[in-house]
């Protein structure tokens, strides 16, 4: 396998497809650089991505989408308040996943729309290091709801602005079109679109 994006990829997956597929040889290159995958001869690339990825020769298949919701720690929100719409979130601490991502743009599930330029104190564009900063009580992160979802259930976190979202991210697998149809790529990609 090539290019894989981690937070894509639940922790169990990769033994339980070795498990399945015995004679399947797996090799992962976890990076949050880009890969060409014809001229790397990768395999396949599970990306995250919110806008659309841009036409290839490269065969996609959607994997999942995730809304993007804001959260904080408990602590967080004891000690600086608790935000109920967006604009609430101008005098906030903000954890942003990139330098240009000053700007959070919500969308109620009723269609409003709305914007919120929280302050930037921390820079982080992997989201397991997001998770944590928020959870320690730096601020208020903006995730896909599946990636937050164990920090959700077991109440490092909380979500904020219940029935807004800030976007969604898209995972897709790409492969390249002849690699697509080799027996062990179909293996590999059947088992990651199995729901549950």
């Amino acid at each position: 396998m090539g290019q894989v994006d981690a937070d894509l990829v639940e922790p169990g997956v990769l033994p339980r497809i070795a498990l399945a597929n015995p004679k399947l040889r797996l090799e992962v290159h976890a990076t949050d650089r880009f890969v060409d995958l014809i001229q790397e001869g990768s395999d396949i690339a599970l990306r995250s991505h919110a806008a659309p990825l841009a036409d290839s020769v490269l065969t996609q298949r959607r994997l999942a989408e995730a809304p993007v919701v804001a959260v904080a720690a408990p602590a967080y929100l004891a000690a600086q308040g608790h935000p109920h719409e967006p604009s609430d979130l101008a005098g906030h601490a903000g954890l942003l996943s990139g330098p240009q991502a000053t700007v959070w743009r919500f969308r109620h599930e009723d269609g409003r729309e709305a914007q919120a330029e929280p302050g930037p104190v921390m820079v982080l564009d992997e989201s397991t290091m997001l998770i944590e900063a928020a959870a320690a009580g730096l601020g208020i992160a903006c995730l896909p709801a599946d990636i937050v979802a164990p920090a959700l259930a077991n109440s490092r976190l909380v979500r904020l602005l219940p029935g807004w979202h800030a976007g969604t991210i898209t995972a897709t697998i790409l492969m390249p079109p002849r690699r697509s149809q080799l027996p062990s790529v179909r293996a590999v990609v059947e088992f990651l679109c199995r729901p549950g």
